[in-house]
C-alpha cells in the first residue's frame, strides 16, 4: 500500500478534465483538490494504522480513500432508507429473538459451518446455565444501492444487514465534513453551480447518535454495585481501524462515561466473571476493577477468533450481566442464511406489520439457497451455467468484504467444491446500478476519474428488553447516520479498508 497519493501520469489532454454532475475541473483545481484532502485526512485523523510498521515511539499511516467531489445519489432513495431503518431494526431483532425460527433456518447448515456452529454452541451454554441480562442493544447498519426501474426513477435495493460490529460510522461523518468544508472554498471561488449548493447532506452526527445509544444501555444497567462502573469495547489486536473506534471511546469519556478498549486475546486476563456473574474489568497497571455495564463488541467476527480460548472470551463475555451490544442471538442474524429466508413469502409478516412488510420487501432482490430444493435446484443451474451466472453474486454465509464471488467467476468456484459445501453460500440477484454516474476517487493507489457504483448505508440504534414469553419489549429505535461509499465501476467489492472503495457524501438529487 503506498504511503503517498499523486496525480496520475498521464492526464487528460486539455486543461479541463470532467467531473461530476457535467461541470468540470481544471488540472490546477484537481491538483489543489487532491493536496486540501491529503492534508485535512492527516489532521483529521481520517486514517487507517500501518500497524506492520509500527515503531516504539510512533506509527506511521494513511488516509482512507475517499472520493474528491461527492457524487450523485437520489434524495427520494436516500430518505426512503433512512425511514426504513426503524423497521429493519425492529425486524432483525425480531427475527433474533425467535429463537425456535432462528434455529430452523441456521441448524441445517451448523453440519458444515464450524463458525456458526460455535456461536450457536455459546448460546445453548448460556441459556443453560440462565440468562441474567435480559436487555440487549444493538448498532445495526443496512446497505443498499439503487438501480433505474420501468419507470422515471431509482428504486432502492438492500445489499445486505449489519447488524454485529458496524463499521464505518466515524470515517462517514469526517469525509461528509470534509466536503462541506471543500463545498465551501469552491463557493468563494464561484466553482459551484448555484443549484449544488443546497445539494450536499449535513456532515451527520454518526459519533454522537452511536455513543448516546451506549450511553442509553449504561444507563439501562440498574445492578447496585460496590464498584463503579464502565463499558468495555471489545477489540481486535492490531487494529488498524481504530480511527473509527476511538472517536466513539473518546465521545463517552466527554460524556463522563468511562470506556476501556481491551484485546479480544486479553479478555480472559483482564476480566473476572463473579457468583453473582457481574464482570469485573481490571485497569491496566492497576489492581482497581470496575464493574462493565456494556460490552461493545468491535471483535469476535472472525471465525479464527474462535478457537478454544475465543470461545472461552465469548462464553464469559455472554454469561455476564452486562448488556452485550449486542447479544449472541442477534449476532446470527448476521448470516446471510438470515437474509435469504427474511425473502420467502409470508416470512416477513412474521415480524412486521403487514404496511411495513410490504416496505421492506419492496427493497429485496431475488436470493436463495443452493440446496436441493425446487427453488435450490434452479439456483444451481443458474450458478453453474456461464451465461446466467454473469447476472448474480455468490456470498458466504459470513464476510466482511472481500469474498464475495461475481458473475462469470461463480461456475469454477462452485465446480472446485464438493457440492455438500455449496450450502455455505447463497446466491443473489445482482444490483444493476445507472451506469451513467461519473466520479472522481482519491483511490490508495490511483487519482481515478470515471464511472462509478455508489451504497449507502444507514445505520440504527435498539435498545430492547427479551421478555420470557418470547416477545420485544422495544425500549429505543431510531435511525442514526448514514454512510456513502463508492467504487469504481468495474471493481466488484466495496470494502474500504481493504482498498476496495472510498468513503463519499452523497450529492442529493431529484
Amino acid at each position: 500500500m503506498p504511503t503517498s497519493y499523486c496525480l496520475p501520469k498521464d492526464p487528460p489532454p486539455g486543461d479541463e478534465v470532467s467531473a461530476v454532475g457535467g461541470s468540470k475541473l481544471s488540472e490546477e483545481h484537481l491538483a489543489q483538490l487532491v493536496t486540501d484532502i491529503k492534508d485535512y485526512q492527516l489532521t483529521h485523523g481520517n486514517v487507517l494504522k500501518l500497524v506492520r510498521f509500527e515503531e516504539a515511539t510512533r506509527v506511521p499511516s494513511i488516509g482512507v480513500g475517499v472520493s474528491v467531489l461527492p457524487t450523485p445519489f437520489p434524495r427520494r432513495c436516500f430518505n426512503e432508507a433512512w425511514a426504513l431503518q426503524r423497521c429493519m431494526n425492529e425486524l432483525y431483532i425480531r427475527a433474533g429473538t425467535d429463537e425456535q425460527w432462528l434455529h430452523t433456518i441456521l441448524q441445517p447448515l451448523m453440519e458444515r459451518d464450524g463458525f456458526l456452529a460455535a456461536l450457536w454452541d455459546v448460546h445453548v451454554d448460556v441459556r443453560k446455565a440462565g440468562v441474567v441480562q435480559d436487555v440487549v442493544c444493538g448498532i445495526f447498519r443496512s446497505d443498499y444501492m439503487h438501480q433505474p426501474c420501468a419507470v422515471d426513477h431509482a428504486t432502492l435495493k438492500q445489499v445486505e444487514v449489519n447488524t454485529f460490529s458496524a463499521a464505518g460510522a466515524c470515517h462517514a461523518e469526517h469525509v461528509a465534513n470534509m466536503h462541506r468544508h471543500l463545498q465551501r472554498m469552491r463557493r468563494v471561488a464561484k466553482l459551484d453551480n448555484e443549484h449544488d449548493r443546497d445539494s450536499l447532506l449535513s456532515p451527520g452526527d454518526n459519533i454522537n447518535s452511536l455513543v448516546a445509544a451506549l450511553i442509553t444501555a449504561y444507563q439501562a444497567y440498574r445492578l447496585p454495585s460496590q464498584h463503579s462502573y464502565c463499558i468495555l469495547m471489545v477489540v481486535q489486536p492490531y487494529n488498524f481501524n481504530v480511527a473509527d473506534e476511538r472517536p466513539i471511546e473518546y465521545g463517552l469519556w466527554d460524556a463522563g462515561i468511562p470506556c476501556y478498549r481491551c484485546d479480544w486475546q486479553e479478555v480472559l486476563n483482564r476480566t473476572t466473571l463473579t457468583t453473582d456473574r457481574k464482570l469485573l474489568y481490571r485497569l491496566p497497571g492497576s489492581q482497581t476493577e470496575l464493574e462493565v455495564t456494556v460490552v461493545y463488541y468491535r471483535a469476535g467476527y472472525d471465525a479464527a477468533e474462535y478457537d478454544t480460548q475465543g470461545m472461552q472470551v465469548r462464553l464469559r463475555l455472554e454469561l455476564s450481566t452486562a448488556i452485550k451490544c449486542p447479544d449472541v442471538l442477534t449476532h446470527l442474524t448476521t448470516f446471510k442464511a438470515v437474509q435469504q429466508a427474511l425473502t420467502e413469502p409470508d416470512v416477513l409478516k412474521r415480524f412486521l406489520p403487514v404496511g411495513d412488510a410490504e416496505r421492506v420487501r419492496d427493497t429485496f432482490m431475488p436470493i436463495s439457497t443452493l440446496d436441493t430444493s425446487a427453488k435450490g435446484l434452479q439456483a444451481r443451474l443458474n450458478a453453474t451455467d456461464a451465461a446466467q451466472a454473469v447476472h448474480y453474486v455468490l456470498k458466504p454465509n459470513l464476510e466482511g468484504g472481500g469474498n464475495n464471488i461475481y458473475g462469470s467467476k461463480i461456475p469454477a468456484l462452485l465446480g472446485s467444491l464438493p457440492e455438500e459445501e455449496w450450502s455455505k453460500y447463497i446466491l443473489m440477484r445482482l444490483i444493476e446500478p445507472p451506469e451513467e454516474i461519473q466520479g472522481v476517487l482519491l483511490t490508495a493507489e490511483e487519482l481515478y476519474q470515471g464511472p462509478v457504483v455508489s451504497e449507502l448505508g444507514i445505520f440504527g440504534t435498539a435498545l430492547w428488553r427479551r421478555e420470557a414469553s418470547g416477545g420485544v419489549e422495544m425500549l429505543r429505535n431510531e435511525s442514526a447516520g448514514w454512510t456513502f461509499k463508492t467504487k469504481p465501476s468495474k471493481v466488484d467489492e466495496m470494502s474500504v479498508v481493504k482498498g476496495y472503495g472510498c468513503f463519499d457524501c452523497p450529492k442529493l438529487t431529484e
